[in-house]
């Protein structure tokens, strides 16, 4: 089983970067999108970002949805899965507007993050 993937890890970092420093963003804001990141990551079992299909993203929704909260043992939130899927959207939207991702990632791809009414 894959754990890293080099490409995805130097754009991740660039994005944190931005975050921070362009965006302003706390250190906790940071740390949460890291981790809607690498839950996704792993979801794709490390896949490139370049290879990144809207259906990764529906998958990766309702693979989230199933999932449960390690402290409380129930379906995580709707508030922790809409910050997810809102972080991985800012993430693809920004992607989609670097070099090298351009061609390969469609920047309305990732509207399928969107949460979908429950």
């Amino acid at each position: 089983m894959k754990k890293h993937n080099p490409n995805n890890g130097r754009i991740k970092r660039k994005y944190l970067i931005f975050l921070k420093e362009a965006k302003r963003q706390s250190e906790s804001s940071i740390d949460a999108v890291a981790k809607s990141l690498s839950r996704f990551e792993s979801y794709t079992d490390y896949r490139d970002f370049k290879a990144f299909h809207f259906e990764q993203a529906i998958g990766f929704k309702k693979h989230l949805a199933k999932q449960n909260n390690l402290k409380t043992g129930e379906k995580l939130s709707k508030a922790t899965l809409n910050s997810t899927l809102r972080h991985l959207k800012a993430f693809f939207q920004w992607l989609s507007m670097q070099q090298g991702y351009k061609s390969r990632i469609n920047y309305t791809e990732a509207e399928y993050f969107n949460l979908w009414a429950c």
